[in-house]
């Protein structure tokens, strides 16, 4: 069970920390907008946003692992609240890049 604990743990500090990177890297760039392609070359592309991903799961599995008490019930009801708000903005990407598609396939070349 606390591998299950350690993975919900890691996958919550790696999402949190991806959106705020997201956000704080969209205001280095100075521009109102960013492209998709930059996006995804910051994210999917990136080896290190893999590593982070590998490292946050070990950490939370650490965490999880490690904890001499037991965890309340209203912590992993938080958590799961709290990782509403990653998934809400993978969400709205994921439907950008749908709608973008579809309108670039009825644009004339």
């Amino acid at each position: 069970m606390w591998a299950l604990k350690g993975t919900l743990l890691g996958i919550s500090i790696f999402g949190i920390g991806a959106t705020i990177f997201m956000f704080l890297a969209k205001r280095s760039f100075g521009a109102s907008t960013v492209d998709i392609r930059t996006m995804s070359h910051a994210t999917i592309y990136s080896t290190w946003f893999w590593a982070a991903f590998i490292s946050s799961i070990v950490i939370g599995c650490a965490i999880a692992r490690s904890w001499p008490g037991r965890f309340s019930p209203v912590f992993w009801v938080v958590l799961a609240v709290i990782d509403l708000v990653p998934a809400g903005v993978l969400s709205l990407i994921l439907l950008l890049v749908f709608k973008l598609k579809q309108v670039a396939a009825t644009v004339p070349k």
